[in-house]
């Protein structure tokens, strides 16, 4: 006779605790003791009681302790994913600070460069402007009394001819500019219409007239 003891009956035993399947092994154990033709049925049955009270005893204890097992190895997975992700948080923090640094250290070499070529051309304006002016000849001391005798007449007449030839020199600027962009513009319309006249076939020669 088969003894029907259900699917994955082998996975179901391995997964079960050690203690359990050591007790159930030792129910099957008795119950062959009272296969026996000279077994007391009686005392079987007795002994059998409170050893099934142990069994069940064993049992609870077996089972209580592998949730307590599968609880704490839980409680590990958790705490290891939760490092992992600390970790690669401090990484990507690492990362972060070391990708400003490298960007404020360019950014700091840039403007160190900058400031340098600035210098650079303060400096050389310095020299063209204080090279224009030239120590006055020793013997012959300015008079500041006699220099700076200047009528308000003659300073307002000075500032107005500045005025008006500062005024003259930008009116010349501007007409030069607006010279050089309207060349431009002829320039680059007469540009647009060759390369138009090229690439639709028209002839630029105007046709005689025919009679």
């Amino acid at each position: 006779m088969a003894l029907n003891v259900g699917p994955d009956f082998k996975q179901r035993w391995l997964n079960v605790p050690d203690a359990v399947r050591q007790t159930f092994i030792d129910d099957l154990g008795r119950i062959c003791e009272a296969l026996q033709p000279d077994s007391d049925i009686q005392r079987w049955l007795e002994a059998d009681q409170k050893q099934q009270q142990l069994s069940f005893q064993r049992i609870e204890a077996a089972y209580a302790a592998r949730k307590a097992q599968l609880i704490e190895e839980a409680r590990i997975r958790r705490q290891q994913a939760l490092e992992r992700s600390l970790q690669e948080k401090r990484a990507a923090q690492q990362a972060y600070a070391e990708q400003l640094q490298q960007d404020e250290l360019r950014r700091f070499a840039e403007q160190a460069q900058t400031l340098a070529l600035i210098r650079q051309t303060v400096e050389r304006d310095t020299l063209t402007y204080t090279s224009r002016y030239h120590k006055n000849p020793e013997g012959s001391p300015f008079n500041f009394a006699k220099g700076l005798a200047v009528s308000d007449h003659q300073m307002l007449s000075e500032l107005e001819s500045v005025r008006i030839r500062l005024e003259l020199e930008a009116e010349s600027q501007i007409e030069q500019a607006v010279a050089a962009f309207r060349a431009k513009l002829q320039a680059a319309a007469q540009e647009e219409i060759d390369y138009i006249l090229k690439n639709s076939g028209f002839s630029s020669e105007i046709p005689e007239n025919k009679t």
